[in-house]
């Protein structure tokens, strides 16, 4: 199922979470000031924001974990506020995943059953049936937690929030411990795993490349306050403050002589006074011998290139001041340190914003 096939698919759905006003405090700090928010049924979702702005907080209060001085929690409508948290029928996976190491995956999986006193016959169908739902062999089942790849560990934590059933899937940066390569597969995974419930799931993470992999739409934190709720192509393409256009992907910030350039070229709703920038990917080189592009563009020269396989990156002076460009391998086009460059940016991308940061 394509993102936009499930983005209409979620349209019209009910909230099954709302933060109305939420007031969180730590002593004289007010962590979470008057926070609203709402997550509607079988999004995933994501709290993406740098460290200490709170999403841990936000989805710790979801969770029952924290009590809010003011304000209310709703899950399916029902005021949870105040309710204890093995009651609000929420999982939760945390960042080390919090397994047991001295318990089997199977006594692993089957805790939380047992603390909520379901029989032993019933704990082990169930058991049984979320591991081969989420891909954990019979044979796994009686490994310890030691003898598991990072991936199986994670599985397991996954399995034992979702063998009781809730209504709600919480992930606390479960993937910051582990290394890039890993974080990449297990990405990919954890969506699967997602989609084939079609659980409600609230995901907190500062890696902003996770956000924009994962979620049906993300909301983007700076000190306790929502700066943006979007799809990742909202946020990204369409950053609706300075903040998140600086925090969510690279940008540039334009200088007065490239956006009096592309009010040269008729790009006159743009305002030289205002803070302007474009994404990286966004500013266009060709070289300074060439017929110029189709946008009115700015002289400048190569300090550096550096390879990523994939593309490459440019750090380009000029004299409204530093740019960084990517430019694709399949472009087939190669930039020395030294060489004139045009540089030529859409006004149609260009973001501007009414203060400066």
């Amino acid at each position: 199922m394509g993102r936009e096939d499930r983005a209409r698919i979620l349209e019209g759905l009910t909230a099954v979470i709302t933060f109305d006003k939420v007031v969180v405090r730590y002593g004289d700090v007010t962590v979470l000031p008057d926070y609203d928010l709402t997550v509607e049924e079988g999004e995933f979702f994501t709290l993406l924001g740098p460290s200490g702005c709170g999403k841990s907080t936000a989805l710790r209060t979801l969770a029952g974990f924290v009590a809010p001085q003011s304000g209310e929690v709703h899950v399916a409508g029902k005021n949870v506020t105040h309710l204890p948290s093995h009651r609000r029928q929420i999982g939760m996976v945390f960042q080390n995943y919090a397994l047991f190491p001295s318990l089997s995956v199977r006594d692993n999986m089957a805790f939380g059953l047992k603390a909520t006193g379901v029989s032993a016959s019933e704990r082990d169908e169930r058991v049984r049936c979320i591991a081969r739902d989420v891909d954990l062999s019979e044979a796994i089942l009686d490994k310890g937690i030691a003898e598991l790849s990072g991936g199986q560990q994670q599985r397991v934590a996954i399995a034992r929030a979702l063998v009781l059933r809730p209504r709600i899937l919480l992930l606390d940066e479960p993937l910051s411990n582990l290394d890039a390569k890993l974080r990449g597969q297990l990405r990919g995974q954890l969506k699967e795993l997602q989609t084939q419930f079609g659980i409600t799931t609230v995901y907190v993470t500062h890696d902003q490349d996770e956000a924009l992999a994962l979620s049906d739409r993300i909301a983007v934190m700076n000190g306790g306050r929502i700066e943006q709720v979007g799809t990742p192509n909202q946020v990204y393409t369409r950053s609706s403050t300075e903040f998140v256009c600086n925090f969510v992907g690279e940008s540039n910030r334009l200088s007065t002589d490239m956006i009096d350039a592309l009010r040269a070229g008729g790009a006159r709703h743009l305002d030289p006074s205002k803070p302007s920038y474009v994404r990286v990917e966004k500013v266009a080189l060709a070289p300074a011998s060439e017929a110029r592009l189709s946008h009115e563009t700015v002289r400048g020269e190569i300090r550096s290139r550096s390879y990523h396989g994939l593309y490459s990156s440019y750090h380009i002076d000029t004299a409204g001041g530093p740019l960084r460009s990517i430019v694709p391998e399949s472009a087939g086009r190669v930039f020395d340190a030294g060489d004139a460059v045009d540089i030529d940016v859409d006004a149609r991308d260009v973001l501007q914003y009414e203060d400066a940061a």
